[in-house]
Formats: structure tokens, C-alpha cells, sequence
């Protein structure tokens, strides 16, 4: 068992599958095993049924991060303020880590680590993914509500990272864009736009009702919100009143 456990790298976390058929076949004997070696720190627990080798210098056993918790969980992503931060459009530090998955929907513990799931936009997270632009989407989805930055704060950030970035990814960008809502894809769409990516626009323009208008509070940060109907803070009461003004006058050239 030793040598087995030898064979994992430092700081990667694992569990009794990695053992195989052992799991099945003797699970009661590995349990103890593992335990046996937590006893004599060559392992540490990282969570509930959860180990790692780690790694070791001068004041003891070396931690390992969150990240690599977080990572451990399967195909799952950072959302929300974790997003925010990472991309650089928030300083806000969350004090739990909110994670994207498919279908899961609760809180827990990974040793001292809290987590949240919340259900991602994608209903299936594909194998690979790049999270990173899955992240700037859901961080769009939420950007009336982003601590510490406005929508043209974020909306900035956004358009420096796209520029960045190599044309195939700003391809795969605009793919999952078409799971989004069409408020995610009008800005997204204004920020390709700007960015020079006449085509990929475009998709994402054949996607919207050329009626709708987004009121998603973006002021001055792209020269052109209006074409794509992304309508600023205090232009939702006007534009109520427009319409309410329009229907009351509909109404009354129907009265006999």
C-alpha cells in the first residue's frame, strides 16, 4: 500500500477510487490502511474520504490550497464573487466559494473550506471546458449586480480580456454564449463588435429580437449600446412610460 501511495504526486488530492477494484473488493481493509498512514503523516486528510501526499519543508507538511480542493470536485467552475476576482473586475474576497455545477444545489464543508453550488447556466458542463470564459459569462449574466464595479466598469475589464484573446477562443466564447440569456448575448455581442469580430457578432445578432431592449445599467463604456439596445440607468421608467402612453393611446382610438 506504501508503495502505491507513493506513486501519487505531492499536493494531488485522491480518493478510494484511485485504488481500483481495492475499493470494491476490500474497502474495509484500505479504509484502515489510509488511516494507518494519515496516523504516521505520509497522508493527510483533505476532506471526508479525501487524501494527499504532501509536500514537506523546514516548519512541517506543506498545505495544500483551496484550488486544488475545488479542483478534486469533478467538472465544476468558480462563480460569482470567486469569478469576479479572478478576472479582475471585483477586490471583493467571498468568505464562501460558489461553485457552478449542473444540477447541484446545497452547501458544504471541504475540511475547512465552505462551498455553495448553484446550478450553472449549462446544463451539461462538457468535458474540457475553458472555465475561464464560462466565468465571464456568468460574470455578465450578473453585471448589475458585481460588488465594488459598475456594468461599464465590468463591461471594460470584459472587452480588455477578449482582445487578448486568440480568435478560437473568442470562437468557443460565442458558443457557449448561445445558452445564455439574450441580455448575455447583446453585450457580449457589443463587445465583439467593438473588439473588430464582425462575424462572430453577427451570430450572436441573428440570436436577438430586434425589439427587445436590455436594461442591464451600462452608461458610456462602449460607443454602441444603442444599436443593441443595452439602455442605461434611468431609462427604465421612461421607457415603461413610453409604452404604457402608446397602449393608452391605442386603447382610446378603439373607443366608439
Amino acid at each position: 500500500m506504501r508503495q502505491r501511495v507513493k506513486q501519487f504526486p505531492t499536493g494531488e488530492i485522491f480518493g478510494y477510487e484511485a485504488f481500483g477494484e481495492l475499493a470494491q473488493t476490500r474497502r474495509k481493509a484500505l479504509t484502515r490502511a489510509l488511516s494507518q498512514l494519515v496516523k504516521r503523516e505520509e497522508l493527510k486528510r483533505a476532506y471526508l474520504a479525501k487524501f494527499y501526499r504532501p509536500a514537506w519543508n523546514k516548519y512541517g507538511a506543506v498545505p495544500i490550497f483551496d484550488a486544488e480542493k475545488i479542483k478534486s470536485l469533478g467538472n465544476v467552475y468558480l462563480t460569482d464573487l470567486d469569478a469576479h476576482n479572478l478576472l479582475g473586475i471585483s477586490t471583493q474576497l467571498p468568505m464562501t466559494a460558489t461553485i457552478a455545477h449542473p444540477t447541484k444545489h446545497y452547501r458544504r464543508m471541504l475540511g475547512r473550506l465552505r462551498i455553495k453550488y448553484v446550478r450553472s447556466t449549462l446544463k451539461e458542463i462538457p468535458d474540457g471546458a475553458d472555465f475561464t470564459l464560462l466565468m465571464m459569462l456568468d460574470s455578465i449574466k450578473d453585471i448589475k449586480c458585481i460588488q465594488d464595479a459598475s456594468p461599464d466598469d465590468a463591461v471594460r475589464r470584459l472587452l480588455w480580456i477578449v482582445k487578448r484573446f486568440e480568435k478560437d477562443r473568442v470562437e468557443k466564447l460565442v458558443e457557449y454564449a448561445l445558452h445564455y440569456p439574450p441580455r448575455v448575448r447583446a453585450i457580449l455581442g457589443a463587445i465583439l463588435e467593438h473588439a473588430r469580430y464582425k462575424r462572430l457578432r453577427s451570430v450572436l445578432k441573428a440570436t436577438l429580437n430586434p425589439q427587445t431592449e436590455y436594461h442591464v445599467g451600462l452608461k458610456d463604456s462602449l460607443p454602441n449600446l444603442k444599436k443593441w439596445k443595452l439602455l442605461g440607468p434611468g431609462r427604465t421608467y421612461r421607457a415603461w412610460k413610453r409604452r404604457w402612453e402608446k397602449r393608452r393611446n391605442e386603447a382610446q382610438t378603439l373607443e366608439p
